[in-house]
């Protein structure tokens, strides 16, 4: 017998079905979903600042308020470009409903981002933090701290290297030396300008500057003016143009090299850029250093560097974060790179809780580490006599202090040598000292990082120190 097919069923669909109560946004959105949240945020934020970059007069403009919630929505769900967002008001009802179905064009979306709002975002994001903290997301307690290298919009093949741009304008100036010598001989022959100067006034002993260019330019259109010959008159011309030539290349060394300031050169599409090793340990690419701190995985500070070295950077990350944050944090959790004596030292300044490592730190946990008697860290040091012992029992007395500077930073250290009384016959010699034979063991001590170093060490070895440095890896990374 045959089976009897039973007939589908379909839900009503009609596209063109009208609604005698048509539903509201509102009632589309969950009482919990994240736009709802950043609504709230702003709703309760002091945006005065903002309203004042506002004039009176003229046509009406999209309020501020609507195009903060726009962007910062945008941001929280990934969307980033002006055009995104502004198709996001057409088609996604969370932007219809946080915009009231107003529809800002790009245009508009990106002039209030780079004008009028980046005139105010610290004083926002301070609003931001302190909504935050009555809401009790966070605390302002503990600041984990990190940094990350992001590429730049910029081509990587129009990088302009500083050390390039210093040879070539100094193969520039040495062609214009040598343009000098002829022109002095030019003027010679002629015996107008010059009289009994010698060749080497304006030859290779001279600096080679756009006032000295500027001169011999001078004296050579003299010299087509006065020149009795055609000889020396096609001379003057063809001496100038070719040192016109050089002259516009040095003036363009010479802005590449300012352009490039400290750095080690910087993109022709983005001069903010600075060439930088990428994460991967491979490429090199135009890029920024970002440098950032969290609370409860919510960003409390954040700085954009030139520089790839985070410890370095560390003070001016600070220096913009504090103007950023409604109160200055209680403790900084960072890894072994922020470890220097310049940063714990302006922790110290700042009273704020050292919870920073330093590079050696974890390698000195190392149990091989623990137990070789002839690392520095592990000689015996007398406060009295102020000497340290050596594993033959040794003297080590002071033999010489003096400041060593930091290349970047200029930040002079203290340094201390120590030195054996005598290393002659130690039984330990090829394995204490790494130096030629005969030269007795010293040692280089920086006391001030050491307190600091011990002062890390003690705060990230207690209950609570370890929670945090432990808590450090799932909270900015």
């Amino acid at each position: 017998m045959a089976k009897v097919r039973t007939k589908a069923i379909f839900k009503t669909y009609n596209q063109q079905q009208a609604l005698l109560l048509p539903p509201t946004l509102d009632e589309l959105i969950s009482s919990t979903h994240l736009v709802r949240v950043v609504n709230q945020v702003v709703e309760e934020m002091d945006i005065a600042p903002l309203i004042e970059q506002y004039q009176g007069g003229g046509t009406s403009s999209y309020h501020p308020r609507m195009l903060l919630k726009v962007l910062l929505y945008g941001y929280c769900v990934k969307i980033y470009t002006g055009r995104k967002i502004a198709r996001a008001l057409t088609q996604d009802i969370n932007f219809m409903w946080l915009s009231g179905m107003s529809r800002p064009d790009f245009r508009t979306i990106n002039s209030f981002r780079s004008s009028r709002a980046k005139e105010v975002i610290e004083e926002l994001f301070k609003e931001l933090l302190l909504f935050l903290m009555r809401e009790q997301y966070i605390r302002m307690e503990n600041y984990f701290c990190d940094g990350s290298t992001f590429m730049a919009d910029g081509n990587k093949h129009k990088m302009v290297w500083k050390k390039n741009a210093l040879r070539y304008k100094e193969a520039a100036e040495k062609r214009c030396g040598q343009l000098f010598r002829e022109i002095d001989e030019l003027n010679r022959q002629e015996d107008k300008q010059y009289g009994a100067n010698d060749l080497e006034e304006k030859g290779e002993q001279s600096a080679i500057t756009s006032e000295v260019i500027s001169q011999q330019v001078k004296s050579l259109n003299q010299t087509i003016i006065t020149a009795t010959g055609k000889q020396q008159k096609r001379k003057a011309e063809s001496l100038k143009k070719k040192l016109e030539k050089e002259s516009h290349k040095i003036s363009g060394y010479e802005r590449q090299i300012e352009k490039a300031g400290n750095r080690s050169g910087f993109n022709k599409t983005d001069e903010d850029a600075t060439a930088m090793l990428m994460k991967n340990k491979v490429e090199v690419l135009p890029a920024y250093n970002v440098l950032g701190g969290c609370e409860g995985q919510f960003i409390t500070g954040v700085s954009v560097h030139q520089n790839t070295n985070d410890a370095t950077c560390f003070a001016e990350h600070l220096e913009q974060v504090w103007k950023q944050q409604p109160k200055q944090v209680e403790k900084i959790i960072a890894d072994s790179i922020f470890g220097t004596e310049q940063n714990y030292e302006l922790l110290e300044k700042k009273n704020i809780g050292n919870l920073m490592k330093y590079p050696q730190y974890h390698s000195e946990n190392k149990k091989k580490n623990k137990e070789n008697p002839f690392i520095r860290e592990n000689f015996a040091y007398d406060n009295q006599s102020d000497t340290y012992t050596c594993p033959n029992n040794q003297q080590l007395i002071l033999k010489s202090t003096s400041k060593q500077a930091h290349k970047k930073t200029g930040y002079e250290s203290n340094i201390k040598i120590y030195q054996c009384t005598n290393c002659s016959n130690c039984p330990f010699y090829e394995q204490c000292c790494k130096s030629e034979k005969g030269n007795n063991r010293t040692i280089s001590i920086n006391e001030k990082l050491d307190r600091y170093k011990q002062q890390a060490r003690q705060n990230l070895e207690t209950e609570e120190g370890e929670k945090l440095r432990k808590s450090r890896g799932t909270e900015i990374e």
